[in-house]
C-alpha cells in the first residue's frame, strides 16, 4: 500500500511550468564541480548529442572514469589534482551518428563494454596496465551482438547483459577467467530486461511495460522467481534501480516524461510495498534516468535537470538535498544528464551529460539541507501568501531566501530583519509547485518546504 504523507497529496496538483522570470539562477546548490571533460572527436547522433552512459572503478591506488560516446569508449584518468586526462580509447564496433547508447562494467583489471546498435559486440579491455595504456583483448559475438546494458555481480563474478540481442537478458561467467566471459544461459522468461542490479544472485530486474521483478540466479539455466510488481502508481518504462546498503529498499525510475522515482520496501519479495515517489519537481514533462545508492543518499542522472541527491533515511519521505543542472536549456527532453556513478573511495560523482561530456563533483561538507519543516510556515499548502514563525527562536537577526525547485532564487529578503519574530512573503505571481524557504538565524540555516497551490 502507498504510504505518503499529507503535504504530498497536493503533488498532482504541481503540474504547472515553473517561472523563468527569477531575481537569480541557482543552478548548485551542496555540490562543488572539480572539472569538466569534453573532446571534439565523438560525431552528434539524431539526439543532438555526443555521450551516454558513464562507469568508474579504481585500479593501482587510482581512479578513472569510463564515458561512452557515438564512436567508441573513452577512459578518462580522475586525477588528484583535478586536471583529468584521457588515457585510454578503444573506437566501437558501430561508430558514427547513429550510435544513441554504450554500457559498461569491470571486473579485476577488465572492462567490458556493449552498444544497443548494430554492428556491435561485447568488447572486452584489459586495463591492468593503467595508466599508461590499454588493449583491446576481445571482441566477441558469439553469444549476441547488441546490449543496451552491463552488471557485474563482483561476489559470484556474473555478468548480465539486458537486452541481450534476440533474448530478454544474457548471463556470462567472468569470475573463473575475467579475460574470457563464457556463456552461462540466456535468460527469456521475460520479454525485455532493460536494466538489472544483481547482489549476490539476486537478480532486480527492470522490465520496461511490463514491470519490476526480482528472481534467484544461483542457477543460471534455471533461475527462480522471487517477487514482482507489475502494477505501482505512475507506472510508465520500468527503467533502472539500485538496493539500499542494507538490503531492505530499493529505489527504481520509470524513463517517461511526467513520471516519479518510487523508493520501494523489498525486504519480503512476496510482498514489495512502494513507500515514496519523489523527482526534481522543476517541470511536469521532467524525466528521470539512473540513480545509484551510497549511504542514505540516492544519486540521480535526471536529464533535464541535471544531478539531482535525496536524502533516503526516512524511506517514506525523501528529500532533495542537493542538485547541480548539467544542462542549462529550457527545452525539456531526453537532453541532459543520462550516466550517474557515486561510488568511488574518494567520494567523487560523476555525470555523463549527453551534450557537454563528463562531469566531475563531490559533495559540499555543509550540503545537507535540515530534513522537514525546522521552521514553521503559516498557510502551507497555500496560494502563495506565506507567513514564517520565527517566535521559537531568541536572535539579532535573520535573513531569507525562496528557491524554486529547478535552484532558482526567486525571493529574498535583500538585507537583515532585525527583531521580527514573522516573515511575510508573497509568492502570490509565481507558479505552482515545490518552493525551498531557508531562514538564516544569526547565520544558522533553518529551512523548510512549501506547497504553492491555486
Amino acid at each position: 500500500m502507498f504510504r505518503r504523507s499529507f503535504f504530498f497529496l497536493f503533488l498532482s496538483t504541481l503540474l504547472g511550468v515553473f517561472s523563468t522570470q527569477a531575481l537569480h539562477s541557482q543552478y548548485s546548490q551542496g555540490v562543488r564541480l572539480l572539472s569538466v571533460w569534453d573532446s571534439e572527436a565523438p560525431v552528434l547522433n539524431g539526439s543532438m548529442a555526443k555521450y551516454n552512459d558513464v562507469w568508474a572503478f579504481e585500479w593501482g591506488g587510482e581512479e578513472y572514469a569510463v564515458i561512452g560516446s557515438t564512436i567508441g569508449t573513452h577512459i578518462v584518468h580522475l586525477k588528484a589534482n583535478n586536471a583529468n586526462e584521457e588515457v585510454g580509447y578503444i573506437q566501437g564496433g558501430a561508430s558514427g551518428n547513429w550510435i544513441v547508447h554504450r554500457d559498461f562494467d569491470f571486473h579485476q583489471g577488465f572492462l567490458y563494454s556493449v552498444c544497443d546498435q548494430e554492428p556491435s559486440w561485447l568488447q572486452v579491455i584489459d586495463c591492468r596496465n593503467l595508466p599508461h595504456s590499454i588493449e583491446l583483448i576481445e571482441n566477441d559475438n558469439h553469444y549476441f551482438t547488441t546490449a543496451h546494458n552491463l552488471y557485474c555481480d563482483q561476489a559470484s563474478g556474473k555478468l548480465y547483459a539486458s537486452g541481450s540481442s534476440g533474448h530478454a537478458m544474457s548471463v556470462m561467467d567472468v569470475g573463473t577467467n575475467p579475460a574470457q566471459p563464457t556463456l552461462l544461459a540466456h535468460f527469456d522468461v521475460l520479454n525485455y530486461v532493460h536494466d538489472c542490479y544483481v547482489q549476490n544472485d539476486t537478480a532486480y530486474l527492470h522490465a520496461a511495460q511490463q514491470g519490476f521483478y526480482i528472481f534467484d540466479f544461483s542457477d543460471p539455466a534455471n533461475p527462480q522467481a522471487l517477487g514482482s510488481l507489475e502494477d505501482y502508481p505512475e507506472k510508465g518504462y520500468n527503467h533502472s534501480g539500485w538496493l539500499s546498503e542494507d538490503g531492505q529498499h530499493y529505489i527504481f525510475t520509470d524513463e517517461t516524461p511526467g513520471m516519479r522515482m518510487k523508493m520501494c520496501d523489498v525486504s519480503d519479495f512476496s510482498d514489495i510495498q512502494v513507500l515514496d515517489l519523489f523527482w526534481s519537481y522543476s517541470d511536469p514533462q521532467t524525466m528521470v534516468h539512473n540513480v545509484m545508492i551510497k549511504d542514505n543518499l540516492a544519486y540521480v542522472s535526471h536529464y533535464f535537470d541535471g544531478l539531482e541527491i535525496y536524502d533516503i533515511s526516512d524511506p517514506e519521505d525523501v528529500q532533495r538535498v542537493a542538485w547541480y543542472d548539467t544542462f542549462r536549456d529550457e527545452n525539456v527532453s531526453g537532453r541532459g544528464a543520462w550516466g550517474i556513478h557515486a561510488l568511488l573511495p574518494s567520494g567523487k560523482i560523476l555525470i555523463s551529460d549527453r551534450q557537454t561530456g563528463l562531469y566531475v563533483f563531490q559533495l559540499e561538507e555543509d550540503y545537507f539541507y535540515p530534513r522537514g519543516a525546522e521552521i514553521n510556515i503559516a498557510g502551507n499548502p497555500g496560494d502563495g501568501m506565506l507567513v514564517v514563525s520565527l517566535a521559537e527562536f531568541d536572535f539579532k537577526e535573520a535573513r531569507f531566501e525562496v528557491i524554486d525547485a529547478r535552484g532558482r532564487l526567486v525571493r529574498s529578503s535583500g538585507g537583515p530583519i532585525l527583531q521580527s519574530k514573522h516573515i511575510d512573503i508573497d509568492l502570490r505571481q509565481e507558479a505552482e509547485g515545490i518552493y525551498y524557504i531557508k531562514v538564516f538565524v544569526d547565520g544558522s540555516l533553518h529551512q523548510g518546504r512549501y506547497c504553492l497551490v491555486r
